[in-house]
């Protein structure tokens, strides 16, 4: 299983739990960062995210991002240490894959009320062809190198004209 804080980022105070025995110590490395933490399923398969916004009315979906780590998983080194994890955007899967995962994270967009950009993260089992919601990052980065920022190029967009969207869409 996973533990971690409930809110933050950066997967900080984050463990992958294997054994009964490394439950209580990732319990107490979630609570030093968090007054609330989450305890998740290790489910195994691709990890796939996406960004979404809604701009004039509509929701846009960016391009989806595999996640491939060569740690266990995407934790605060393979983020921000280059060569560590390898984010494929597009991502290598099937026109059916990634319709399920626009429109599960568009669901999720509209049922939590979503304002501005978010990120969306979901594992996808390759055996079951099962898509499992992890979590919505309502704080997504917004580094040169961050996921959105990547979605955001391959969708053809400069970030100043993506930028300057999302300050116009707030100001209404």
């Amino acid at each position: 299983m996973f533990v971690k804080p409930a809110e933050g980022g950066s997967s900080i105070g984050m463990s992958k739990v294997k054994t009964a025995e490394e439950l209580q110590p990732a319990i107490d490395k979630a609570f030093n960062e968090d007054s609330q933490i989450l305890i998740e399923e290790f489910i195994k398969g691709r990890e796939l995210t996406m960004g979404l916004y809604r701009a004039n009315g509509a929701i846009t979906v960016l391009p989806i991002t595999e996640v491939v780590s060569s740690k266990e998983f995407f934790d605060y080194e393979a983020k921000y240490t280059p060569g560590v994890s390898n984010e494929i955007t597009p991502a290598p899967i099937t026109d059916d894959i990634a319709r399920q995962v626009q429109e599960t994270a568009t669901v999720i967009y509209n049922k939590l009320n979503c304002k501005g950009i978010v990120r969306v993260d979901f594992i996808y089992e390759e055996g079951t062809g099962k898509l499992y919601f992890l979590e919505i990052n309502t704080m997504p980065g917004q580094s040169e190198n961050s996921l959105v920022p990547q979605q955001v190029r391959a969708a053809g967009k400069t970030l100043t004209e993506f930028y300057g969207l999302l300050l116009e869409e707030s100001l209404k």
